[in-house]
Parts: structure tokens; C-alpha cells; sequence
């Protein structure tokens, strides 16, 4: 019998791709593999198959990346693949697998669904000439056993469903036919799966959208073919504040879902708490409480976000991204990442200039407690910072280490620095020393600590924080996902003492100017773990 060789698609989108005895084929994107997608040549591949020795030769020939069971494949190398071997056209779609006809002799085909891709192995290409799929024994690792067995133990959801969790900070939708995976692809909406119609920044109203690139369905239905479960992670504040009614939001996340044609999970984050991005409650909470308890591999998923940081003309043109939260969650949570472009058109980020954080916490150290601060003779000590600088708690320092022979008068707490001035008189007549816990950013401000210390016959010295903007809207924001009892500071307070201040220095009647940098502490291990993580989104 002639044996014959054939390149058939997992999904059965189209007629089995003949491939003659050491002829070479080449395919990609063509009306018989009805594959559309530009990032995906027209010669992607090389096919050679060998009928006798049922061995088909394979070289990637196209510009972007193909398949060989999950790995990426190196340009015009060339790969000898046996008879079951799974190939990508483009490295994680378009899903194929190479077949003989007879297969080679002993061949075990598996007893699986081949309209759903396997399960990415462990092995590197090389060892996977002659793949074979082996039933588990009795004796075979519990936690294998459910991955290979998920698909059918894991059911479907059979209707569409709407959640609202911790009163409306987040909602959840969730399609039919949702099935929980090991394996997530999750992606921003707005910019990333749609954009608007009308061509604004911003929807005009909850019917303007449009799908963002054209390959976007096509891609999300070939993920979820390969057993990927397919997320929505997106911020709504217009929803929080009262802008966007929520029950027309629904309909709208209904209908892209509906136009998108596949199963999707949707997570809308309205207010500014946990769940909102780059902080990772949405991720947490679909992880944790909305995948069947199946465990989430990081390193088969992935998100997807325009909110990249790309700085202006990134690409000919385009304006610069308005945050960087997408790219910053993927960061906290150790994610792989892609932009929507190079996601579902194939383009390359390699020259995409992106801008960086001002300020990164895991790279702040801690130090040991200034004893400079302590003076030798009764003082004032005026603290200078932005809201959020650390003052307060350097304050409660110097008070307790100095067995309260300092006590601060806090501008947030008597509401005046009139009352401030009034209450450091009184403390500096008990002999106390007197610690100024205000932001103080110009001379005006300090010169009515000076001039009381020169009334009271007393020293002043100047306390400055080093701490940057970016790093007390850090703080300021940790006390807020923290629910630590604090004065709520909008950004406007952070720009307004940016432009009032002027830097300390011992011509205004200091002794002396000290710079003081943050010295993080903890309660715990979780709050630490928040800290460390970017909780700006710029």
C-alpha cells in the first residue's frame, strides 16, 4: 500500500493539506488555509514529507514566529516531525498536526478530542520526532491526570451570568460556554479588543465601539480551541462615579461578546480600590474564586493591554499611551505581556521606545533611624514634604525614641497652623522640644517656625524629606488600598505643592537642613508585599 502524508487543521476549517512524497509544499496564508491574518506569510511554512521513513521536514520560513507544539520554531532551521506531531503556522494559532496514511507501524493514536489542541509537553522539539500520546496508569501523577482529563471534568457555563462583588467595586460576566483552564489569555478592552467609532479618546456613549483589529475574533476563537480560558480585564471608572449607568454597560459587554462570537469572562473594575489596574484584584479574584479550583500556570498565560507606556510617535503618528496600568499589573503579577499591535497584527516592540515608572518600591531599601534629628538644645524641628513623604510617621519616631522630649504638632489634626503655632508655644513652656508635622514647601510656610523659635529663644533646625512626588503618591496610595486612617490627598494637593516649593536652607534662620529619606516599615508580610508592588498607573 502507498502510504500517504497529509497537514490536517485541528479545527477542521479546511480540507486536509496534501503533502507528496519528497515534494516540497509551502503554506501560510492562502485561501485553501483560509487563514487571513497579515502577520501570517503567505510562505510560512516548508513542508518536505518522506512517505517511507514518515518523516516530513519542516522549516519556518515567514518573518513571525511559528509553532512546533507550543515552542517557538527558529527561522529557516529545519525540524524532522513524525506522524501526530502538532504544528503551529503562527506560534500559538492556527493549530495543525501532521498525518500519515497508513501511520508508521506500533503508532498508539491518542484518545482525545483533536478539534482541541493537546496539552503543551514538557519535552524540548528535538526529543519529539516521533510523538505518542500514552494513556495515564494507575500510578501516574494526580496533578497530570487533571490536566489531561480537564476538559471533560471542568463543566461549561450553560447561560450567561452576572455577578456583583464587594457592592459594585467589581462585576463579573461570564458567557456561556466559559470553561475554567489552567492556561488564561486575558486582554484589556477598550483600545485592545474594541475602539471607538467616532474616533474620540473616550466612548461618547455605550453603542460606540467597534472591534479594534480585524484578526481579533479569529485569534480569540483559536485560543479558546486550544483550551485557553479567555478574560476581559477592564478599568471603568465612569461607572464608579456615576457617569455610565451600569445596567447599560452590561448590555454593552453583552453585545461585544456576542459580536466576538466565543466564550469570554469580563471583569469590571468601577472604583479605585484592589481590583483596579496595575493592582491585581481582578486577576486575584478570577484566579482564586472563579476557576474551579484549577491552579493558574503563569508561564502558559497571558495578558494584553494597550495601556503599555509608549511615548509619543511610538509608531508614525500615534499619540502616547494614556498609562502604563496594563504593562504594570503584568509586571506585578510576573505575566507575559503583548500590546494589542503586536499581539494580533504580529508587529514587532523591539524598537517601540516605552517610558518607565518614576518610582519603582522594590527597589527601596531601608535604613537605620537618623540620629541626627535628635538636637542638643530645646528646638523646632520643621519637617518639610509632599503629602505622603513619610512625615507623620518620622514624627512618631522621633517621639517615641526621644521618650516623648519631642512632641508634633500636626496641621492635619488642629486643622491651622495658627492652632499649630498656639500648641508648640505651649509644649516649648513645658520644655518639651516641638516637631512641625506639615508640608511646609515654601519660605513664607517655614518662616513662621523660625520667626517662633527666635520668639521663644530657641533653635530651629529643617527636617527635609527626600521623598519624590511619584513616591509620596505611591504612599498615598497604599494608605488608601490599605484602609490606613489618613487625610484622602487628590492629585491636585501633590501639583500645587510641587509648584510652591522652593528648596530649605539655613538663610531663612535654620541652624541646619537635614535630608531625611523614607525608611519603609510593616505590619505584616501582605502589607509589604502591596508596597512592593506598582500602585501608580503612570
Amino acid at each position: 500500500m502507498v502510504r500517504q502524508c497529509f497537514l490536517r487543521c485541528l479545527l477542521d476549517s479546511h480540507a486536509p493539506v496534501k503533502l507528496p512524497h519528497n515534494v516540497e509544499i509551502l503554506t501560510g496564508r492562502s485561501k485553501i488555509t483560509k487563514i487571513k491574518d497579515q502577520s501570517c506569510s503567505r510562505h510560512q511554512l516548508s513542508l518536505k514529507a518522506d512517505c517511507n521513513e514518515c518523516v516530513v521536514e519542516v522549516k519556518q520560513i515567514g518573518i513571525n514566529p511559528s509553532g512546533l507544539d507550543g515552542f517557538a520554531m527558529k527561522k529557516d532551521a529545519t525540524y524532522k516531525l513524525g506522524h501526530g506531531t502538532k504544528i503551529e503556522i503562527l506560534l500559538n494559532f492556527y493549530s495543525h498536526v501532521i498525518e500519515f496514511d497508513p501511520p508508521p507501524e506500533g503508532f498508539d493514536p491518542p484518545k482525545v478530542n483533536t478539534k482541541r489542541k493537546l496539552e503543551e509537553e514538557e519535552e524540548s522539539p528535538r526529543k519529539r520526532k516521533n510523538l505518542k500520546v500514552e494513556e495515564e496508569s494507575d500510578t501516574s501523577n494526580s496533578t497530570k491526570k487533571t490536566e489531561k482529563t480537564m476538559d471533560q471534568d471542568i463543566p461549561e457555563a450553560v447561560e450567561n451570568v452576572w455577578e456583583e462583588i464587594d457592592k459594585g467595586e467589581l462585576y463579573i460576566f461570564t458567557s456561556k460556554g466559559v470553561k475554567s483552564s489552567h492556561k488564561i489569555a486575558a486582554f484589556d478592552m477598550d483600545g485592545t479588543l474594541i475602539k471607538t467609532k467616532s474616533g474620540k479618546v473616550h466612548p461618547v456613549d455605550t453603542n460606540d465601539w467597534q472591534i479594534a483589529f480585524p484578526p481579533v475574533s479569529q485569534k480569540l476563537k483559536d485560543l479558546y480551541s486550544m483550551n485557553f480560558k479567555v478574560v476581559i480585564l477592564s478599568n471603568q471608572a465612569p461607572i464608579g462615579n456615576g457617569r455610565v449607568k451600569i445596567e447599560d454597560f452590561k448590555k454593552k459587554i453583552e453585545n461585544i461578546v456576542a459580536k466576538l462570537d466565543v466564550p469570554i469572562q469580563a471583569y469590571i473594575a468601577t472604583g479605585k480600590g484592589f481590583y483596579r489596574k496595575p493592582t491585581p484584584g481582578m486577576w486575584n479574584y478570577l484566579t482564586e474564586k472563579k476557576n474551579d479550583g484549577i491552579e493558574v500556570h503563569m508561564d502558559k498565560s497571558f495578558y494584553c493591554g494597550d495601556a503599555a507606556g509608549r511615548v509619543a510617535n511610538w509608531a508614525p503618528g500615534k499619540k502616547k499611551d494614556h498609562s502604563m496600568a496594563d504593562k504594570l499589573m503584568a509586571e506585578n503579577l510576573g505575566l507575559k505581556f503583548y500590546t494589542p499591535e503586536q499581539y494580533f497584527l504580529g508587529h514587532s516592540v523591539a524598537n517601540v521606545p516605552f517610558s518607565n515608572p518614576e518610582f519603582v518600591s522594590k527597589h527601596l531599601a531601608s535604613e537605620p533611624f537618623n540620629d541626627n534629628l535628635f538636637g542638643k538644645e530645646k528646638e523646632i524641628l520643621v519637617l518639610v514634604g509632599f503629602p505622603g513623604s513619610g512625615k507623620s510617621f518620622l514624627a512618631k519616631q522621633i517621639e517615641n525614641k526621644s521618650q516623648h522630649k519631642y512632641v508634633a504638632v500636626c496641621r492635619d489634626v488642629l486643622g491651622s497652623w495658627q492652632k499649630c503655632a498656639a500648641e508648640a508655644k505651649k509644649l516649648l513652656q513645658q520644655g518639651k522640644s516641638v516637631i512641625v508635622d506639615s508640608t511646609n514647601p515654601d519660605v513664607e510656610s517655614r518662616g513662621r517656625w523660625t520667626s517662633l523659635a527666635k520668639e521663644m529663644g530657641v533653635q530651629c533646625r529643617c527636617a527635609r524629606m527626600s521623598t519624590t512626588k511619584a513616591h509620596a503618591q505611591h504612599n498615598n496610595k497604599f494608605r488608601e488600598l490599605m484602609k490606613i486612617k489618613h487625610v484622602p490627598v487628590n492629585d491636585i494637593v501633590f501639583h500645587s505643592y510641587k509648584n510652591k516649593y522652593t528648596e530649605p536652607s539655613p538663610s531663612e534662620g535654620f541652624k541646619e537642613v537635614i535630608v531625611v529619606n523614607f525608611n519603609p516599615c510593616f505590619e505584616d508580610k501582605q502589607a509589604e508585599e502591596v508596597y512592593r508592588m506598582h500602585l501608580l498607573e503612570k
